[in-house]
């Protein structure tokens, strides 16, 4: 799974995305590309590299800048690299485009010569040598004089006679004959400029990632074989509650391999905020981005399945139902492949009678029963059975300082009751719905 593939994803990695800041165009590419990691070494060694940058940042901001001020100016520059590997004949234009990314990647070596960090070392001088013959380190590129004593010849020989078109001619051959030279010099060099640019996409993409962790208050997740988070937020709900002048109420939360979770709780009591953060968390965590928490410990997982929302499919003549259905079937045959699986599910078969909805979620969590190769998260305002290790929202309390009235309270509390509270009424009358309306649905509840 590619970041591309999940960046529209409902549970909001879009607004995370958006907020790196990244320098260049070529590291957004990289990161839309990068696969979602699934080694667990791999996940530790990018978080050591992820503390190193932001320590740098702590203590050399400077440092960091001007590298960032320099990323501005890398390109992709991969279908011109791959060009010299191939044996084609480079113009003007690609030769500037090799000089430029060599200096660049020795400008920035030379940055983090005295820094804590050590940055992956490049041996570039020969490649600067061969595109700048003069040494004047000026990032621009021409078949220069210095590259054969007959063009200077002929170049002066033009400046006297500027219309000899014989002179021209043979400037052109020196010219181009000079331009296989330079391609048969620089091509041993192909596979190491090739990975010049990707290191340098790669920097661009941990810095931005350090400076988010640092500015939004992220966290670097502990890698266990269970997930546990103390005080985990969705930074976009918090930034839209800020703008408003309200705050985020942050939760705790934990599941584990083989026993399913439910949360349960009235509509409006959080539920499918914290499925949605659970979700984003996991994919920063697999694509090596710090987590919006205060502190927490992280699974590593083969694939992650997040079913939310209104999943009608048109284009097939699927309702949203039947949609919901498949997609969740689908999480069952993944089971059944043996891969670490996440599943996250946002009240299922809410769409359909409640009686054969709360039979289905009920046998759902059922069949799901120990399943160790499997963390399954459920929402559900069903009074389901087997709901497995059962979480539900605070809800409504009263509110401090003797003030009338209630707040929602959206703190998660263990319960061994799978009974979901009844407080639809009491959210809808602090809404200042219709009384008449409210007041007749109380009627028939007292029937």
């Amino acid at each position: 799974m590619t970041f591309k593939e999940i960046v529209y994803s409902p549970c909001g990695i879009r607004y995370c995305f958006d907020s790196l800041d990244l320098q260049s165009g070529y590291a957004r590419q990289l990161l839309l590309e990068s696969e979602m990691m699934t080694d667990r070494a791999a996940i530790q060694a990018n978080y050591s590299s992820l503390k190193d940058y932001v320590t740098l940042i702590e203590r050399d901001t400077t440092l960091v800048q001007n590298v960032q001020f320099k990323l501005q100016g890398l390109r992709d520059i991969t279908a011109t690299l791959q060009s010299l590997e191939d044996g084609t004949l480079l113009d003007d234009i690609e030769f500037f485009e090799i000089k430029y990314l060599a200096m660049l990647g020795d400008d920035i070596q030379r940055l983090f010569s005295g820094a804590s960090v050590q940055w992956r070392q490049f041996d570039l001088d020969r490649a600067i040598q061969i595109l700048d013959p003069e040494g004047l380190r000026i990032g621009t590129f021409y078949i220069y004089d210095a590259y054969s004593m007959d063009l200077r010849g002929y170049r002066k020989s033009l400046e006297a006679d500027p219309d000899n078109d014989e002179l021209k001619d043979m400037i052109e051959k020196e010219e181009s004959r000079i331009k296989k030279v330079l391609c048969n010099l620089l091509r041993p060099y192909a596979d190491h400029l090739k990975q010049l640019l990707k290191a340098l996409a790669e920097l661009d993409i941990f810095l931005a990632k350090a400076y988010q962790m640092q500015k939004e208050g992220y966290v670097i997740p502990t890698v266990g074989e269970s997930a546990a988070f103390k005080g985990l937020f969705h930074p976009q709900v918090k930034a839209v509650l800020e703008d408003a002048g309200r705050e985020f109420q942050n939760v705790d939360f934990s599941y584990e391999m083989g026993l399913p979770s439910t949360v349960i709780g009235a509509n409006m009591g959080g539920k499918t905020v914290v499925l949605k953060t659970l979700t984003l968390c996991q994919y920063l965590f697999q694509f090596g981005f710090a987590v919006p928490a205060v502190s927490c410990t992280m699974m590593v997982f083969d694939q992650i399945y997040f079913c939310i929302g209104d999943e009608q499919n048109q284009q097939k003549g699927l309702s949203s139902f039947a949609a919901e259905m498949l997609r969740i079937d689908s999480v069952l045959k993944a089971v059944e492949s043996g891969d670490r699986i996440l599943a996250l599910v946002d009240e299922p078969a809410r769409t359909t009678n409640p009686i054969e909805g709360r039979a289905l979620v009920s046998a759902l969590l059922k069949i799901l029963e120990a399943r160790h190769n499997l963390a399954f998260i459920l929402t559900t305002h069903y009074n389901v059975e087997n709901g497995g290790k059962c979480w539900r929202v605070k809800g409504l309390i009263e509110k401090s300082k003797g003030v009338e009235g209630l707040k929602m309270d959206y703190s998660l509390l263990r319960t061994e009751s799978n009974q979901v509270p009844h407080e639809a009424l009491n959210i809808a009358t602090e809404l200042g719905i219709n009384s008449q309306w409210l007041d007749e649905a109380k009627r028939y509840l007292e029937k």
